[in-house]
């Protein structure tokens, strides 16, 4: 507590003084006339206290009241000083809060002011040291701002950009309408925030793409307004996305479109020929034998081939039409208005001259064939995928009608095409169901006529249809993928009845079975057989395996290879239709056949066409001289029986000799021929039977 001054003291001492005396006068006033009174020795009488009292009692009232009035003056004066304290106080403390209030604004504003300094200083860091252009302009276009990866970006420095039209001095004239739109739209509109995609060129030549987001800032004290510009380089995201869209859009290959691509062009095209009434058409073509390529050559010359080809598709076809990589090396080409059959076969005329000049691959110069089928909008289908299938059907039958041809859709194509996929599910039902039946066919030895051997022959007991032949459903069965399968069934049921078979005849007969295409090039050929030969038990020197010398022609560097596994299980080896491909001295010299079996077409031909028979005869006596056996099926007539037997054929097969029975057959057949029936009819000669030696 806070001591009190001298001049608060001596005020306070004052107060009660005054109060002290006014108090005794009012007493002494009050007393005095009682102490006359009661005074003896003091003889006042009436008149000298009216007298005393007339002239000392106004005196006295006015010094009482003088006193009075100054205790009243004393503690007024207390009050207001006392008020006057509390006064003081208050504001004192209103004072002491504004001040409070004022330090802590002032400290307020200097820490605003000390953020606005570090704010400003990142701002100008991070401005300046931005991996992205930035770059601010007034509503003129002028930069007034221009930070490091600007500079870097345009080669030029700040103290050089600032003050250009920035429109005018850095955009490429394609992108400066766009541009100046985009800014005075915002500026004009009061859109905050706009994005823009432009091409510019480096200080270094190159090319960027570079997508501006534009905002926009307006200071409430400058009326101008501003805009900034903070720019991406996007080039590596656009080239990525122009390289996925090429690579979701085209052949990498060739550089034609994809399936994807062809079937949204194709779609178009139908729309447009629908709404304006002309026509379109849709060429499908592949090449011919492109797999032998491959497979000689090596996929390096495949691919250059396709690249060729490629181009000259589109030499052939105008800017307007799509062309298009299916798959492997089958392409198709849209053509968006063509003026009925005439103008597209013109066209596919030009296409096949052009695609069968030479062409040279690393290591040779081939010369190649293609297929074309032709489907024609609207008539042959209005949508995609019924006019790319009715191209499709069109192509294969070129390619049954020899290849390096041209075909339109017809709907007889329909027809065939809904009958072979009948065909497959009933042939699919039909493995399941047991339906596949093996007949054999009798070969005889030309000179005794005992039969030696016996050719496994597949049937298929159609529910339907009767007996059918592997003419009526081998191509079905090929197509559909179930060829191999049949193959393996006929091996392993063909073994089987094979130890029932030796039982039957009393001596060794021979079973020999033929192998498809797609079995000779399977891999695990040799291993299938050798296994199915142990799971059977068969004696693999009474299995014979032809092969057809096309299939050989097809695959001659692995021939040997494949053909010495084959040998070493201890099989026989025919090679079937001889005479029929590239056959060869070497070619018989080389592979490990045991005997070749005459080429059908040339026994028919034979003893009617005096070369034929020459070709025929030369053929026989080339394998006798390597030590083959020579065989001829298909014997139908007498006379080729002749031929062949003077010829020096060893075996013979055909109708001529016995049809082919069935399994359930066999037993009365070897029954027959051991009660002396002969198979083998003999020959007149000059009014003789003869016989062949």
């Amino acid at each position: 507590m806070e001591k009190p001054s001298s001049t608060e003291t001596r005020e306070r001492w004052l107060a009660i003084l005054a109060d002290s005396l006014a108090s005794l006068v009012i007493l002494a006033l009050a007393l005095s006339p009682l102490l006359l009174l009661t005074a003896p020795e003091v003889p006042i009488g009436h008149e000298s206290m009216i007298a005393f009292f007339g002239s000392a009692g106004p005196a006295m009232l006015v010094l009482a009241g003088t006193f009075v009035y100054v205790r009243d003056l004393l503690r007024e004066r207390r009050r207001i000083e006392s008020r006057l304290e509390d006064v003081v106080e208050e504001r004192t403390r209103e004072l002491q809060a504004i001040n409070q209030e004022l330090r802590d604004e002032v400290f307020v504003r200097q820490q605003a002011e000390r953020s606005f300094r570090r704010s400003s200083r990142h701002f100008r860091a991070l401005f300046d040291t931005a991996a992205s252009p930035i770059i601010l302009i007034d509503s003129s276009f002028r930069i007034r701002q221009w930070n490091a990866a600007a500079e870097a970006l345009f080669g030029y420095s700040r103290d050089e950009a600032v003050g250009r039209n920035l429109v005018e001095t850095f955009i490429p004239e394609v992108y400066r309408d766009e541009m100046s739109w985009k800014i005075l739209k915002t500026l004009g509109a009061g859109q905050l925030q706009e994005t823009l995609e432009t091409g510019i060129q480096g200080y270094d030549g190159t090319d960027h793409i570079v997508l501006w987001n534009l905002n926009l800032l307006q200071d409430e004290e400058d009326e101008q307004s501003q805009l900034i510009l903070i720019g991406q380089n996007i080039s590596e995201i656009r080239r990525t996305q122009d390289q996925l869209h090429y690579l979701a859009h085209f052949d990498v290959l060739t550089d034609t479109a994809n399936r994807r691509l062809f079937e949204d062009r194709c779609r178009r095209a139908l729309a447009s020929a629908s709404r304006h009434g002309h026509h379109c058409a849709l060429i499908a073509l592949d090449v011919d034998h492109f797999k032998r390529i491959n497979d000689t050559l090596g996929h390096d010359a495949g691919d250059a081939l396709l690249k060729t080809l490629s181009q000259r598709l589109k030499d052939s076809v105008r800017e307007e039409d799509t062309i298009a990589r299916l798959g492997g090396d089958e392409f198709a080409v849209l053509l968006h208005h063509v003026s009925g059959a005439e103008g597209c076969e013109k066209v596919a005329r030009g296409i096949l001259e052009a695609l069968t000049e030479p062409v040279s691959v690393p290591g040779s110069e081939l010369v190649i064939t293609s297929s074309i089928g032709i489907a024609l909008a609207p008539d042959d289908g209005s949508r995609y995928e019924q006019l790319l299938k009715n191209a499709d059907m069109a192509m294969y039958r070129a390619k049954k009608a020899g290849r390096n041809n041209i075909q339109f859709f017809s709907e007889d194509m329909n027809q065939e095409m809904q009958r072979l996929m009948t065909l497959e599910q009933e042939l699919r039902a039909g493995i399941h169901a047991g339906e596949l039946q093996l007949y054999y066919q009798p070969v005889l030895d030309a000179r005794t006529g005992q039969v030696v051997a016996l050719e496994t022959l597949l049937r298929w007991n159609h529910p339907r249809r009767g007996l059918l032949t592997p003419a009526d459903f081998l191509e079905v069965a090929e197509q559909s993928g179930q060829l191999h399968a049949i193959g393996q069934w006929i091996c392993s049921n063909a073994c089987l009845q094979a130890r029932a078979i030796q039982t039957m005849s009393g001596t060794p007969v021979r079973i020999s079975i033929n192998l498809s295409s797609r079995q000779y090039n399977h891999p695990g050929l040799a291993e299938e057989l050798r296994q199915t030969i142990a799971e059977t038990r068969l004696d693999p020197s009474l299995l014979m395996v032809e092969i057809d010398e096309r299939i050989l022609a097809e695959r001659v560097e692995e021939t040997a290879a494949v053909l010495q596994r084959l040998k070493n299980i201890g099989i026989g080896l025919t090679l079937d239709r001889f005479g029929s491909g590239l056959s060869s001295l070497t070619l018989l010299r080389e592979l490990p056949f045991d005997q070749v079996k005459i080429d059908p077409p040339l026994l028919q031909r034979a003893p009617a066409d005096e070369n034929t028979a020459a070709i025929t005869h030369t053929l026989i006596s080339l394998a006798r001289q390597l030590n083959l056996k020579v065989a001829a099926a298909g014997v139908e007539s007498e006379e080729q029986d002749r031929f062949l037997r003077q010829s020096g054929c060893h075996l013979l097969q055909g109708h001529r000799f016995c049809p082919p029975v069935s399994s359930d057959e066999l037993a009365e057949l070897f029954a027959d021929l051991r009660e002396g029936r002969e198979l083998l009819p003999a020959l007149p000669a000059h009014g003789g039977a003869i016989r062949n030696r």
